[in-house]
């Protein structure tokens, strides 16, 4: 699979993850390392389709549920889409977002293995992990 961070994150959280992703070759980039800063959502899954690989994108817009342009840009890719909720974006301190996503890797990649083309997963701010709820888009 390929894990592709948004705007909503730092870049940091891409290259901090990367080698973790690595060991079961899978990839971590974001938005801004692959040039696509600044690119509407319902393009950016187009941009990230791969027929061959999975995409994971990980947001903490979860507006991105309810705008149904996207809702059927993420079907029509097929695009698993891991949501961040509140927490993550109220969160400053780049280093605690970082701790928190390594904290819950191994739980994103689980089930965004075992999630259907074209749903969302609940990444939720907590220190309890747990699998992920899902729903479709």
């Amino acid at each position: 699979m390929k894990f592709i961070f948004d705007e909503n994150h730092p870049p940091i959280l891409a290259r901090v993850l990367a080698p973790l992703a690595g060991i079961d070759s899978h990839t971590v980039a974001s938005v801004r390392h692959l040039g696509l800063a600044g690119t509407k959502d319902v393009d950016l899954f187009h941009a990230l389709a791969d027929p061959n690989r999975p995409t994971v994108l990980i947001t903490a817009d979860m507006a991105m549920s309810r705008r149904r342009h996207e809702v059927a840009a993420i079907r029509e890719t097929g695009a698993v889409v891991v949501v961040g909720m509140k927490g993550w974006n109220q969160q400053k301190d780049t280093v605690e977002r970082v701790r928190m996503m390594v904290w819950w890797w191994p739980s994103i990649v689980r089930c965004a293995a075992g999630a259907d083309s074209g749903s969302f997963l609940e990444l939720p701010w907590s220190s309890a992990v747990a699998t992920l709820k899902r729903w479709r888009a």
